[in-house]
């Protein structure tokens, strides 16, 4: 499982360190790529990294859906046509693509958050505002709706 939140910069090649704890995870699950793709939440443009074998789940599920349905045809458009696998160095650094920084507003400072089963790459300004943003929203108390632990 994917968590925490890590600022690190990305190089003049579009290169990031991926958090040493997150290296570690990905060992274990035996992953030596990631795929990167574009987060599907509306509020925020971040990406989404993916383990190659938890993308091979989520393939594997998404090969069960009806494949001409709108949804399915619309899911795929929108988050596995931008997606790439990418080589983790021996350095521990992932290339982001050009068009993938381009539609997250990455610069030179970025955050990485764990997001359980896969983990997200945000830009500093947008992982602040956005932070900031759910921080003002979570004071109303139906925030969290009937959601309970």
């Amino acid at each position: 499982m994917f968590r925490g939140t890590f600022a690190h910069s990305i190089d003049d090649k579009g290169r990031i360190a991926i958090p040493r704890r997150f290296r570690e995870q990905l060992a274990q699950l035996g992953d030596s790529a990631v795929v990167l793709t574009r987060a599907l939440d509306s509020r925020f443009r971040c990406l989404d990294l993916y383990p190659l074998s938890e993308w091979a789940r989520l393939e594997a599920r998404l090969g069960e859906m009806p494949p001409f349905e709108s949804r399915t045809v619309d899911f795929k458009r929108l988050y596995v046509h931008p997606a790439q696998d990418q080589q983790i160095d021996a350095q521990g650094r992932v290339l982001v693509p050009v068009e993938l920084r381009d539609y997250a507003g990455l610069g030179k400072e970025a955050v990485f958050t764990g997001d359980l089963q896969k983990f997200q790459l945000w830009s500093q300004p947008d992982w602040e505002n956005g932070r900031r943003q759910l921080d003002e929203a979570r004071q109303d108390p139906s925030f969290f709706g009937d959601f309970s632990f």
